[in-house]
């Protein structure tokens, strides 16, 4: 086995496949651009999630006609992507669901509705009292109510808890790979964990899914170690570039990945008592600095920098994100001075115009640790 673009080839061409197939029997595919969104319902109701955030620079022009320049760069090419038609998760999508996250999203919602249907969560931005919690659970039996109408099944408590299970053996092999990289010596590197936990496209055969990520680790512990670098925590905005992740990795060796994708999202959902009610607490525990405050975020950070054993920490910022760019001077604080553990921050866009001045503050923060 070899984690690399031609192994994504060719899971993602079978996944399509079984996606066409699907669809042909007249199953749905929802969209869907935030961890937020629990996609324990879409299955549920008989849908096919697939994950619309887009990590192409050479559609961004084509946004920034109706976007401003001085926006996100994950936003604008996720439009792009979908103004061009071009990318075929977006095109297949019969419906996306939207969370109420960053303000550049939650505008560029409203451009994606004169595209497709766009159902907007109203996510609350604080998660520390009761009414939050209410609130949520209520946008969530609404957006049940919608994929039923909109997909034609009922959403039964037991289809909605043996979803839940699904879901969960998929978090928990998440974490199994995301452990390789526990001990002493690491098995596999980030860029090769972070293709591991790849849903690689439309997610329309789960168990197969757990079965890749379930070989990887087998794989890992037959490959045996590779050569021990520094330890690196990457924390920051969704790594839909890869960019900074493959710079990191020329001097130093990113151990785990805190970003939504990776181990910010592998909470369990408890599988007894009310379904809807536990999905509505488990989303609500994503460390998203929309949230505010986002004290969870610390105390998983603080937790992963003991369990890992890290080194040093790189928080990766998209251009004008600024939750994520706001919170990181306190982060900064709170890791340096509190965990006494190096950090460094790296604001950046999709292109390669500033990868030489990545590298070498990637090289000298490595150096000095």
């Amino acid at each position: 086995m070899k984690l690399d673009n031609a192994y994504m080839d060719v899971v993602e061409a079978e996944l399509f496949a079984a996606t066409m197939t699907r669809k042909e029997r007249g199953d749905k595919v929802v969209g869907v651009y935030c961890a937020f969104t629990p996609k324990e319902l879409i299955v549920a109701a008989g849908g096919i999630p697939v994950s619309l955030c887009a990590s192409s620079n050479d559609i961004i022009p084509v946004a920034e006609q109706h976007l401003p320049r001085n926006l996100c760069p994950l936003v604008k090419s996720s439009y792009g992507l979908a103004l061009t038609d071009t990318c075929p998760y977006f095109h297949f999508s019969d419906l996306l669901i939207a969370d109420a996250t960053c303000d550049g999203k939650k505008k560029m919602y409203e451009l994606l509705s004169q595209i497709k249907q766009v159902h907007l969560l109203g996510l609350p931005q604080t998660v520390d009292n009761e009414k939050a919690h209410e609130y949520w659970l209520s946008e969530l039996y609404r957006l049940r109510a919608l994929l039923e109408a909109e997909l034609g099944n009922e959403i039964t408590d037991e289809s909605l808890r043996e979803a839940i299970k699904l879901y969960n053996r998929v978090r928990e092999s998440k974490v199994r790979v995301f452990e390789l990289n526990k001990g002493d010596i690491p098995l596999l590197t980030g860029s090769e964990a972070s293709i591991a936990v790849d849903p690689v496209g439309f997610e329309v055969d789960l168990p197969g899914y757990i079965d890749r990520m379930n070989r990887v680790v087998e794989f890992a512990g037959e490959r045996g170690g590779i050569k021990p670098r520094p330890r690196i925590l990457l924390t920051g905005c969704p790594t839909t570039s890869k960019k900074v992740l493959h710079i990191i990795e020329e001097s130093a060796l990113v151990i785990a990945m805190e970003n939504c994708g990776g181990l910010k999202t592998v909470d369990l959902v408890e599988e007894d008592g009310d379904p809807m009610a536990a999905l509505a607490r488990a989303s609500l525990k994503i460390a998203c600095p929309c949230m505010s405050p986002n004290q969870r975020r610390y105390d998983l950070l603080a937790e992963l920098i003991r369990e890992y054993r890290v080194d040093g920490v790189v928080d990766l910022t998209w251009q004008a994100c600024h939750t994520y760019n706001i919170e990181s001077y306190p982060l900064s604080k709170f890791i340096r001075d509190e965990l006494e553990v190096p950090f460094l921050q790296i604001e950046t866009d999709y292109s390669d115009s500033d990868t030489s001045w990545i590298q070498v503050r990637v090289e000298a923060f490595v150096e000095m640790l």
